[in-house]
């Protein structure tokens, strides 16, 4: 069997990629949301949000265990009164 160069074998794959078609498992659900939404975006999901983490608090519980590292990041989040489902 001849062994193709890495050049070669990047062509092989590019044009794979461009020839190759998309599956149904991905087609279907674009399909679904343009002629439900008109647009194959995803839509917002429903849920409730987490508000809680944001990049004051992750600094926050960053820059506190620079001062001690022996200490979990749980045990941090309780000491700045921070929740821990927040620090997940």
């Amino acid at each position: 069997m001849d062994k193709n160069t890495p050049q070669e074998r990047a062509e092989i794959v590019t044009i794979f990629i461009e020839n190759s078609l998309p599956r149904k498992t991905t087609i279907y659900p674009l399909h679904a949301n343009v002629r439900q939404y008109g647009m194959a975006a995803d839509m917002p999901r429903s849920g409730r949000q987490r508000t809680s983490r944001n990049a004051e608090n992750v600094a926050l519980v960053r820059d506190s265990g620079a001062e001690s590292q022996e200490t979990s990041i749980w045990r941090r989040g309780f000491q700045l009164h921070i929740s821990a489902s927040s620090l997940r």
